[in-house]
């Protein structure tokens, strides 16, 4: 007795022995493997899919780890009444703000800050003109007082009027750029109350539980005790991410279920009877569950692409068990009795899916060499999905048989005489037929490896999501509420970290002088022509110059005028030459490469930072104001009673005395820009323009932005749209890696397993044909290669590798002359194995989301490719070896 049948005898006499053992302990553990499934996550994020120390990851994790979660959720109220929306949404704040998975709340932005300190934020050049006015008023007066003769003193009324009324000061100098009080559009007919969650959006469980938790709450003010037609719903990314999640998971659900029952009927027809369906699927399911229990124990959670170890785990794990119950089933039709039935199966089919199993699972294994986590997690899962599924089919379902026979015992029919064996019978003269299947087969195979250069790969993500289904109305309430709190920062921003608040002025200066930069500005600093298309900041429209003055006013004004004071002459030309950016921050932008300096143009539209709310040149602007107010001060007794009703309305805006930093700002902007550790304002914010899903120009976004320089050193950026160009490289630099290394196993295995190399070849002939047509299919539908259906290559080729291997050993078993014999029994249950997985993998067909719905496609147009190489290409390649080994009187 050789010992892999000295093994089987063994094993087999084990499972006779022990069938209840094996069973109950196989329940236990799929059992625990349920509880350990239901705590299994999904990572959604693409940085999921890159190693720890990817450059973009370690910059995530700081970000997250200094900042928590960047994502807003948006509380929307429309009614016809202001009134009514701003107290709900009061309530609403409140409500909020006692929450403890909410870390702020922004409802009312208080101005009085901004109002008191209105001044400051004017432009130096305006508050010198406001103080040449208030001179050139000044003197007029006094020239009218002192003048010798009362029909001067009687005119001129106008000439001196301070003309200082708030309203005319706010339109003349643009001071009216403070906040909004609220988030609030369509004079106040939508109110937005902005909430940011202590979790991502990205943590579907999480954001259900906020969305059901907040409507519970907001159900609970009784919305309409406002007002009778107010309405309120929950925006933003955590509603959208959530919606997108039921909805893919209604679809799953659904499609999985049709394809289970279509699966189950599958199962009963071949083996002619229901209790074919619990012995195949019972050990595949204790199999996917446990599978799934290691993936929570070795990692908590899946990433994108081995999320879909399941679907693996199902497709293959369902071939081993219908191969080994098939086999099985005919051993006992020809006579044999349980313990040498179970033997034999375990000793011929058990080797060949072994051998399938062994290989499939190594060159998941494989996989571990590649950067890209996506793969290396997936072959970890992957190969011991593959592994605990053989062991199951091979171990579980004997023992399973054993039990239900004792229970209703298995009455099987004898073989029907065309299923017979029949004679050795291997014809003399040339099989044409033969030679014509494996040269059509080849051929086409080849021709269809040829379009390989002309697939694409799918570079933008946005496309691999659900499609965009979102009616005109919905979109226009979507505009609504994003033009109430910015539609700019309704987006996820790049971050930009800094290490104190000196380093985040810099940065913030450098991205504000990137924006305010000219074309020809732009031309200057990089030698290079802008882009024509990149959007401009519009130019503000000219301040109302001042009436012009009669000539011999001029001339008494040029008797009458003192030099001003030296101070604000340097003020003046300060004004005049500084321009709107400053000529320091200029010579910082010099320092980058002019192509990355124009792109940096191209690309940025916003910046938000705690500077962007401090204003410049703080000192200066100082000086100015005492001096309006001194001058002011000294001449109040000479200001009519209508000058002095128009002071009242402004001059609280003179009485700032010093200048404000960051900690002098107000609470509601002080909390957008505190740390998880406290600290304030140790970040910058800035939106580029463009789709950052894209490949190509989340690159360009990567590289312009990748760290900003500043004097305190240089400052890292990150957004999770950097991770775009990092997983697109890491699937282009390990993809090829990973298929050779797949193809590397299937020929050791081959090899290994038949100890022949024209087996081998075989084998190896039947998955390149199978891919060689379906790149074909690629090519002529436009298909392109994605995130998603790259996953079903490794299995395609586990797929076709075990097909092939299993006719080929059964023949080698049988023996020549036994090939139609062969093609029935084994053809028969790779038949059976293809359709059970394609009909799986055919539940994603119906999905909305592109990307499952592309690995729906790839998985079944391959599986069938696989199944018509394994019918046509394999038996005609034995045929024809049969006919050489005639020529050659072997």
């Amino acid at each position: 007795m050789s010992e892999s049948s000295s093994r089987a005898t063994g094993l087999a006499a084990l499972v006779v022995r022990r069938p209840l053992a094996i069973v109950v302990v196989a329940l236990v553990l799929g059992v625990l493997g349920y509880f350990g499934t239901r705590r299994l996550g999904i990572d959604q994020e693409l940085r999921a899919l890159l190693p720890d120390d990817a450059p973009s990851v370690t910059r995530l994790d700081a970000v997250t780890e200094r900042l928590g979660n960047q994502s807003d959720l948006y509380v929307t109220i429309r009614g016809p009444s202001r009134e009514a929306n701003l107290a709900l949404g009061a309530a609403i704040a409140d409500d909020l703000e006692q929450r403890d998975d909410i870390r702020y709340v922004l409802f009312r932005r208080d101005p009085a800050f901004f109002r008191d300190n209105l001044l400051l934020y004017a432009e130096l050049q305006d508050l010198l003109d406001l103080r040449q006015r208030v001179i050139d008023a000044i003197q007029a007066r006094v020239r009218r007082e002192l003048s010798m003769f009362p029909e001067d003193r009687a005119e001129g009324g106008g000439d001196d009027d301070l003309g200082l009324d708030e309203k005319a000061l706010r339109e003349r100098y643009g001071l009216d750029r403070e906040p909004s009080e609220y988030f609030e559009r369509d004079e106040g007919r939508l109110v937005v109350v902005r909430a940011r969650p202590t979790r991502p959006n990205t943590d579907i469980s999480f954001a259900r539980g906020l969305s059901r938790n907040l409507k519970a709450a907001i159900d609970g003010l009784e919305p309409r005790r406002f007002h009778p037609e107010i309405e309120v719903t929950i925006d933003g990314s955590y509603a959208e991410h959530t919606a997108q999640a039921s909805s893919l998971e209604r679809d799953i659900i659904s499609g999985t279920a049709f394809a289970f029952g279509v699966l189950l009927l599958v199962v009963a027809i071949y083996f002619r009877g229901l209790r074919a369906v619990p012995l195949v699927l019972v050990p595949l399911l204790v199999a996917v569950v446990t599978t799934l229990a290691l993936g929570w124990l070795f990692y908590r959670e899946l990433n994108l692409v081995s999320a879909f170890i399941f679907a693996v785990t199902l497709g293959l794990g369902i071939d081993f068990g219908t191969h080994i119950l098939s086999r099985y089933r005919d051993e006992r039709r020809r006579g044999l009795g349980q313990l040498e039935a179970i033997r034999t199966t375990i000793a011929t089919t058990g080797v060949s899916t072994a051998g399938g199993a062994l290989s499939t699972a190594f060159a998941f294994l494989f996989l571990v060499l590649a950067e890209f986590r996506g793969f290396s997690q997936f072959g970890v899962i992957g190969s011991l999905g593959i592994m605990i599924a053989f062991v199951a089919a091979l171990v579980v379902l004997p023992a399973l048989v054993l039990v239900l026979d004792r229970i209703v015992p298995w009455r099987v029919p004898p073989p029907r005489a065309r299923e017979a064996p029949g004679a050795r019978i291997v014809p003399r003269r040339f099989p044409w037929l033969a030679f014509g299947t494996a040269a059509i087969c080849l051929v086409g195979g080849l021709l269809g490896a040829a379009q390989l250069p002309r697939i694409g790969f799918e570079y933008n993500l946005s496309k691999l999501g659900p499609p965009d289904r979102t009616s005109p109305e919905e979109q226009q309430r979507a505009n609504e509420y994003r033009d109430a709190v910015g539609r700019t920062q309704s987006t996820d921003p790049t971050i930009v970290l800094t290490e104190s608040l000196p380093q985040t002025e810099a940065v913030n200066r450098q991205l504000q002088a990137i924006l305010d930069l000219e074309p020809e500005q732009i031309a200057e600093l990089t030698g290079l022509a802008p882009y024509p298309d990149t959007p401009r900041k519009p130019k503000p429209e000219p301040k109302p110059a001042p009436a012009p003055k009669p000539a011999e006013d001029e001339e008494e004004d040029e008797e009458d005028v003192e030099p001003d004071d030296p101070k604000f002459v340097r003020l003046a030309e300060l004004a005049r030459t500084r321009g709107p950016v400053d000529p320091a921050v200029l010579e910082q932008l010099k320092e980058y490469p002019p192509e990355r300096l124009r792109e940096m143009d191209d690309l940025l539209s916003s910046v938000l930072s705690i500077y962007s709310f401090v204003p410049e040149l703080q000192a200066e602007k100082l000086e100015v104001i005492r001096d309006i107010r001194k001058r002011i001060d000294n001449k109040r007794g000479s200001f009519s009673e209508a000058d002095l009703e128009k002071l009242k309305s402004w001059e609280r805006y003179l009485q700032v005395d010093r200048p404000v930093g960051p900690d002098d700002l107000p609470p509601w902007v002080k909390v957008q820009f505190t740390d998880m550790h406290g600290e304030l304002g140790r970040f910058v914010a800035c939106w580029q323009r463009g789709p950052k899903s894209e490949y190509a120009h989340a690159k360009r976004i990567h590289d312009a932005f990748d760290t900003i320089d500043t004097p305190m050193g240089p400052a890292p950026a990150v957004g999770s749209h950097f991770v775009v160009p990092e997983v697109v490289d890491a699937i282009r630099g390990d993809g090829p890696l990973v298929m050779c290394a797949v193809f590397g196993v299937l020929i050791v295995t081959a090899l290994v397993m038949f100890r022949s190399v024209a087996h081998a070849a075989i084998v190896l002939a039947t998955v390149g044909a199978a891919l060689g047509w379906l790149t074909a299919v690629f090519v002529w539908m436009g298909w392109t290669l994605n995130l998603f259906n790259l996953v079903a290559l490794p299995l395609l080729v586990g797929m076709g590798q075990d097909d092939a291997l299993h006719i080929i050993h059964r023949y080698r078993e049988e023996g020549s002359g036994r090939l139609a014999h062969t093609m029935r029994e084994t053809g028969g249950a790779v038949v059976l194995t293809t359709v059970t997985t394609v009909i799986g993998f055919s539940s994603m067909l119906f999905v909305d989301h592109v990307g499952l719905r592309s690995l729906g496609w790839t998985a079944v147009v391959g599986m069938t490719f696989c199944l018509v190489a394994s019918l046509t290409l394999v038996p005609a390649c034995l045929r024809l070896g049969e006919w050489l080994r005639v020529r050659r009187g072997e």
